[in-house]
């Protein structure tokens, strides 16, 4: 509960005449205390903590989700009959459904509540791992990955825009701290447990596990999450909802995204498949910005984010970040299982050392951040680690030992994860008063939008460049279009001068990815250096939607006292 109240008794008369703010307990008689300062430390009620725990659980799903697949997609494939391209989708479906879903979910919680679209988010997600978990086709598949990334999309973003109802700026990084573990932990384990399940049974049991959680997200949060949005007619909300701008973003980006991701891999870059989605994305994209800016009554997309130089930079290293992240996320895997020839449980316990070391550096960050109010030098130190670590990858194809891949994963790990705490708050501290919450949305977009954009740019890199290493060796080119599947071939060749060559042409691959996530590395460290500038954190939460204690009174009538 708020600072300025304190709680004296049962009240069993009249209602006191001071209005009582819709969160607290409808059982308490409130008044006023002398104000906290500023700086003092915001410490959340039972209540809250238990909203914050609980969101954290259901973020490890999302995480989960995400990392799980990476090394068991060759043995889904396989299983179920898959080509190299439809295998691609498996991934690529997820995260593009995912990232166009964020901005419009979160602008409708904005109007029918958070509670209502984070329980349909949930529900969505577990209808498409149940439909993941029983496909007999890939057809199947790839719907309920569709499903999952609609589901996925609100749990994600959701789950960032709830703690700016309840969480005020200056003391978020620091709790969100908790959700940032809980979301790499999913990240942690997703590779190391996919790898084991697939090695000694059936790869549906990467979709069963994830059943539980989402009973529990299912029972959870219609309890807990009382959140309140401002009041209004059925009428009025669905006039509120800005159902043109939503259309027409979700798929105009849909259709950029789509060029973006099989654009150098499934179709050349010049060919009708891929200029068609490409140029009509742009050119919806463009017209979403039009009608936002000038025609929509109630803009989903506020143009007021992006009111200055630094709050523009800030999105556009959000999404560089996502784009590293992820591509790293699968690129590093895929070379312990190529180059290296790791089993899958082996290639998810190697990276370890950096998805560990993004908890602990996201952790740290957000308590550096709130304790010292001040988010810039965090992020230019974040980068500058992130840099240097895909700089070390460069090294990986003449020089892979323990000793250089672990220090690699260490470094990258713990700049990102750094980055990924401080920076996600930076866009909320920059952005108007009454905005912070269109501000985590956004921003979890553009990361997301990056993850998707990562997969189909680095794809198209690695292709290419490895490609380019086998016609120099007189070798199939089309080995490389094919690189997924052909681990399953390699692992079977003899060591002679053929194998060799091979790997070499991996190798130059991945040296052509770390190269590209180097550059666009050092461009988000002197963006973060030069435009990004530190604002004050410390400011009153204000926000639409507030917590009702009435339904958990009778529940949370003991913890009077503390709040």
């Amino acid at each position: 509960m708020p600072a300025s109240f304190t709680s004296l008794s049962i009240h069993e008369g009249p209602a006191p005449s001071a209005p009582k703010p819709s969160h607290e307990l409808s059982i308490t008689t409130l008044v006023d205390e002398p104000p906290k300062e500023k700086d003092e430390e915001w410490k959340p009620s039972t209540h809250e903590k238990a909203i914050i725990y609980t969101l954290a659980i259901i973020s490890m799903i999302v995480a989960l989700d995400a990392s799980i697949i990476v090394t068991t997609l060759n043995h889904i494939v396989s299983d179920i009959g898959g080509s190299a391209t439809e295998a691609f989708w498996i991934g690529t479906s997820y995260l593009l459904v995912n990232a166009v879903s964020m901005p419009f979910l979160c602008a409708v919680s904005d109007v029918v509540g958070r509670p209502i679209c984070l329980t349909f988010s949930l529900g969505a997600f577990l209808v498409g791992t149940i439909c993941c978990a029983a496909a007999g086709d890939m057809a199947t598949l790839l719907a309920g990955r569709s499903v999952q990334g609609v589901g996925g999309a609100g749990i994600h973003a959701l789950g960032l825009v709830t703690q700016t109802d309840i969480v005020p700026l200056r003391w978020r990084p620091k709790w969100y701290g908790v959700t940032l573990a809980a979301w790499a932990f999913g990240l942690s384990v997703g590779p190391i447990i996919g790898g084991a399940v697939v090695q000694r049974s059936t790869w549906r049991w990467v979709f069963y596990i994830m059943l539980p959680f989402c009973g529990f997200g299912l029972v959870a949060i219609p309890y807990l999450l009382t959140l309140r949005p401002k009041a209004a007619t059925a009428r009025e909300k669905v006039a509120r909802i800005d159902w043109v701008g939503g259309a027409l973003f979700t798929g105009s980006a849909t259709s950029f995204l789509v060029a973006i991701s099989w654009g150098g891999s499934q179709y050349a870059w010049g060919s009708a498949q891929t200029l068609a989605p490409l140029i009509i994305g742009v050119a919806g994209l463009l017209a979403t910005a039009v009608y936002e800016s000038n025609y929509a009554k109630y803009p989903f997309l506020r143009r007021s984010l992006y009111h200055d130089t630094t709050s523009a930079c800030t999105y556009v290293a959000g999404c560089i970040q996502g784009l590293v992240m992820y591509g790293l996320l699968y690129y590093t895997p895929f070379y312990f299982l190529s180059v290296k020839n790791y089993t899958a449980l082996d290639a998810g316990i190697a990276i370890l050392a950096s998805l560990l070391t993004v908890t602990i550096g996201g952790i740290v960050s957000g308590r550096i951040v709130s304790y010292f109010n001040n988010y810039r030098w965090p992020i230019c130190i974040g980068w500058l680690f992130a840099s240097i670590g895909a700089g070390l990858y460069l090294i990986w194809p003449t020089n892979d030992g323990a000793e250089v891949w672990v220090i690699t994963l260490l470094i990258i790990g713990s700049g990102h994860g750094i980055v990924l705490n401080a920076q996600n708050f930076a866009s909320q501290a920059m952005c108007k008063p009454g905005d912070e919450a269109a501000a985590a949305a956004m921003y979890a977009f553009v990361r997301q939008f990056g993850m998707a954009l990562g997969v189909g740019i680095g794809g198209t890199t690695f292709q290419n460049v490895m490609a380019l290493k086998l016609q120099w060796l007189g070798l199939d080119t089309e080995i490389a279009k094919e690189a997924e599947s052909y681990i399953g071939v390699l692992k079977t060749l003899p060591h002679d001068d053929f194998w060799r060559n091979i790997i070499d042409s991996y190798k130059y691959g991945f040296m052509g990815v770390c190269s590209f996530y180097l550059a666009i590395s050092v461009v988000a460290l002197v963006i973060s250096l030069v435009f990004v500038k530190n604002v004050d954190m410390t400011r009153d939460l204000e926000t639409e939607h507030h917590l009702d204690g009435d339904r958990l009174a009778k529940h949370w009538g003991k913890n009077q006292e503390q709040v």
